[in-house]
């Protein structure tokens, strides 16, 4: 039992030291400015491992001022998780989105992803993604950042002046080790294999650390790296109605580094220097293989009112009820009926994605005041640096008596004998044009802020703090079309390139595999130079600006702080026009006022309350105003997208509010309850409407079914508001004996106008209305075991074009995580994800009625096998 002068500054200070690690909450840092008057009575808690973990966490949340969760590596290596991202699910109110099975994007409180903040040690970190088909967006790429390099991290769900504008939802604050917070020459180094259910191979990864400070521990040094390789597969089935649909597969060779060197020189006790200089690079070559088998009953071939029809006209209808054929004018959408032909198709690409983070952080602490300065660069450069496509040589290989069945909520086929496993077309068409070229992308930043603290004796303001923050930003989007050698033959047999087979689709398939690397090498042969497609060209300049003032103040009991915060924009969006480059420009600004109130109830109870009004800026996509032009010339007929954007978008804003209780019944137990609010406006909507081709200025091929089709445009602009609201529960103990268990509940309730997106569903992307997790532990001085499980109900996923707006089903991972302490110096890990294989199951959920589509509601539209992933490996740490 704890004394009842037990001391909550002293403690936290006393746990953040014996892990090694700065738990960098500006609450405790205050405190623990007065701990030098400690005496008998200060309680220390030496402990190692989960439960020395989760007292951090608990800590750094209990003595915030607001309200803030934080998950802290006991020990370098020791991160909960292998993936920054699948870790921060385990905070309540927090979700996350998968690409290819591991953590890539964090929602908060229902907000979506694309309104969550993320910042590593307090900046943003340039960041482009690798897939050909992803826009440019602020949020931060979760596959790039390993946990080896991560120390803790911070996610603050309410507001305060001198956080980082940018996050609706929430802020994420990663931050990295520092040589001076830690032993001198410490070192540790792992090795791993991690093996895939789907690929079926175990690959490396090797991650190492070493720091060292001199005696007088005022230089100190720390270097860290990681490598990894991974070969992932992913198989499952895609439609595109009412083209046809088929078992696919993705492959891809990941090959991981992170470099970091951290210099620190604290030359006096209140003069400290931390240079950061970061290098995260991913290869990510990537094949998409298919065999699509065509509908034989489309509106343009066929009997178009064959087979079985869902003619739901609105949300919550009969589903894929398999109702009567369609009326007169062909409403509806075909759910069983006959195939046509099959049809081989391959998209062998090589891309990268690259970020650094060059950061000078000084601090000095003067008498009654502290003043911070940051300066800094991030770069980042990424997408497809090479892409092509291959098709069916025969152009389509008719399967007589061939059907197709959706009605039972699955995409299922009878091929009437045609094996589709030993189907080999004989040749294979290599596209041009469009379909062969490089999609670079780019995103930089420069920054500079300063912020200095007053302690005063103004009444219950104990201190006032004040900064500055300027920063430029310029990322771009660009697209070149190779030219290839006159006469250059682009049929290729495929005896010269054959590769055996593949899993493909979710079921037991399988297809003929031809050789990605033997096809590419055969394409860039016949390039003899490049064009860029200057209809293309996307870039967007800011320049950013913020200013803040803010007070805390204490008293007996309660404690918080209030303030407010400027934030600023300059937008500049660069394109071409006629073969011209011209630009559009915008600015605004928001006045954002924050309050957080603490209140001790008792010892061990205290209970939150905050306000505040928050922004985040529109998605570089949705600025670029040179059009986003998707599905020209390509293999998919009437999927023509002209997607133009808008400088002049309006920022995000909101004003929130929070209302929670906390009970810390020990040291390492918690029950808590959260109340949340928020109001946002300004959401980007689409106006989508027909063209005809002669109404749109595309300069490139449209094939002439395209052309006759016309375009779908689809113009950006602010719209609708939505309410978030919600409730967080969350229960944590420690039993005494080794045993330990977590359990987080979060409700979140969404609501907007039903215009707000184009498949007009009443609530927000990436929302799910229950989420929970679970978790139980066991540790002593020999073994460490967590077992986890995390599950959310279903959510909205909203992309441009072909891929449209789906719902996701409910999705649950049953994770594991052991340790086994060999020696002192000596651990074996074992790493499971996703444990019991859950799927991905997408469907159609448009609230209107659709015709012919893929997005009518309860339609199959994609569903994917998910990978199981074991990691087993050692570490040294001395």
């Amino acid at each position: 039992m704890r004394p009842s002068n037990f001391k909550k500054s002293v403690l936290a200070t006393n746990i953040a030291l014996l892990l090694g690690t700065a738990v960098s909450m500006s609450a405790i840092a205050a405190e623990a400015d007065s701990a030098v008057t400690a005496d008998e009575n200060i309680e220390k808690i030496e402990v190692r491992g989960i439960r020395a973990s989760q007292q951090a966490n608990l800590n750094a949340k209990r003595f915030s001022d607001g309200t803030v969760d934080a998950i802290t590596a006991e020990d370098i290596g020791k991160f909960p998780d292998k993936n920054v991202a699948e870790s921060l699910q385990r905070i309540p109110g927090v979700t996350i989105q998968r690409q290819f099975g591991e953590g890539a994007g964090v929602s908060i409180r229902g907000a979506g992803q694309d309104l969550t903040l993320t910042t590593l040690n307090g900046q943003n970190v340039a960041s482009t993604g690798w897939f050909v088909l992803e826009p440019a967006k602020r949020s931060f790429n979760y596959e790039l950042l390993p946990s080896e390099l991560v120390g803790d991290i911070e996610v603050y769900k309410s507001s305060q002046a001198d956080l980082a504008e940018g996050g609706i939802g929430g802020t994420v604050i990663i931050n990295t080790r520092k040589p001076l917070d830690m032993d001198s020459l410490t070192f540790y180094a792992s090795a791993e294999g991690q093996y895939q259910s789907d690929s079926d191979t175990v690959d490396p990864q090797f991650s190492a650390l070493g720091s060292w400070k001199n005696d007088e521990e005022t230089f100190g040094v720390l270097v860290s790296g990681v490598l990894q390789d991974r070969s992932l597969q992913r198989q499952g089935n895609e439609a595109f109605w009412e083209w046809g649909a088929g078992p696919v597969a993705f492959e891809q060779e990941r090959k991981r580094s992170a470099l970091t060197a951290t210099f620190q020189y604290a030359p006096t006790d209140s003069l400290n220097f931390v240079f950061n200089a970061i290098d995260m690079q991913m290869e990510a070559n990537n094949t998409n293989y298919a065999l699509w088998l065509t509908q034989g009953d489309t509106s343009w071939s066929g009997a178009p009112g064959s087979g079985a029809w869902d003619d739901t006209t609105w949300l919550g209808g009969c589903g894929l009820c398999g109702g009567d054929a369609p009326s007169a004018d062909g409403s509806g959408t075909q759910v069983a009926g006959p195939l046509n032909v099959a049809f081989w198709q391959a998209r062998p690409r090589e891309a990268t994605m690259k970020s650094q983070v060059f950061d000078l952080k000084m601090e000095y602490a003067g008498d009654n005041y502290e003043f911070t300065t940051q300066i800094g660069t991030t770069t980042s450069s990424g997408g497809t640096d090479f892409e092509m496509v291959v098709d069916d040589g025969t152009g389509g290989t008719p399967i007589p008596g061939g059907s197709y069945d959706f009605t039972g909520g699955s995409q299922t086929w009878d091929t009437n004998g045609f094996d589709i496993a030993a189907y080999d077309p004989g040749s294979l068409t290599m596209g041009t044009g469009s379909n062969f070229n490089r999609t670079p992308k780019t995103d930089d930043e420069s920054y500079i802020q300063a912020d200095i603290k007053f302690d005063v004796d103004f009444g219950v303001i104990n201190a006032i703090k004040t900064g500055v923050k300027y920063a430029q930003h310029n990322t771009t989007s660009r697209r070149y079309e190779y030219i290839q050698a006159e006469g250059f033959d682009t049929t290729i047999a495929t005896s010269s390139v054959a590769a055996g087979t593949i899993d493909v689709g979710a079921g037991d398939y399988q297809i003929a595999k031809f050789d990605p690397e033997a096809l590419k090498a055969w394409a860039k042969s016949s390039i003899i130079g490049e064009s860029e497609d200057l209809g293309s060209y996307r870039e967007v300049d800011e320049d950013n600006y913020a200013a803040y003032v803010m007070a805390n103040f204490g008293t007996d009991g309660m404690r918080g702080n209030f303030g407010v915060r400027y934030a600023g924009t300059e937008a500049t969006s660069t394109y071409y026009q006629s073969g011209k480059k011209v630009s559009d420009d915008a600015s605004y600004g928001e006045w954002l006022p924050s309050l957080n109130v603490v209140l001790d109830l008792s010892d061990d109870v205290i209970m939150r309350a905050s306000a505040a009004r928050v922004m985040a800026r529109p998605q570089y996509d949705d600025m670029y105003v040179n059009p986003n032009v998707l599905g020209a010339d390509d293999d998919l007929p009437d999927n023509q997208y002209w997607v133009v954007g808008n400088i002049g978008l309006n920022p995000y804003v909101a004003n929130q509010m929070d209302l929670g209780i906390e009970w810390y019944f020990n040291e390492d137990s918690l029950v808590s309850v959260g109340l949340f609010w928020k109001d946002v406006k300004n959401f980007v909507t689409i106006n989508e409407y027909r063209a005809d081709s002669a109404d749109i200025p595309f300069e490139g091929t449209l094939r002439p079914d395209e052309e006759a089709a016309g375009w779908t445009v689809q113009e950006k602009q602010n719209g609708e508001s939505a309410i978030i609201q919600g409730a967080e529960f969350q229960y944590q103990q420690d039993y005494g004996n080794g045993l330990g268990s977590i359990v987080n509940y979060t409700y979140t309730d969404t609501e907007t106008g039903e215009d707000t997106y184009t498949d007009m569903n009443p609530f927000l992307s990436d929302s799910s209305e229950h989420s929970y997790n679970v978790t139980g532990y066991f540790e002593n001085d020999l073994f460490q075991v967590r077992l986890a499980y995390n599950w959310r109900s279903e959510y909205m996923i909203r992309e441009q074009g072909s891929y449209g707006n789906r719902l996701h089903d409910a999705f649950g991972s049953l994770d594991l995580s052991a340790i086994w302490h060999v020696t002192d110096y000596l651990d074996i890990k074992l790493d499971g994800n996703n444990l019991l294989e859950e799927g991905s199951v997408q469907t159609g959920n448009n609230n209107f009625q659709t015709n012919r589509s893929g997005f009518t509601n309860g339609f199959p539209t994609f569903e994917y096998e998910m990978a199981r992933r074991v990691t087993l490996g050692a570490s040294v740490r001395f």
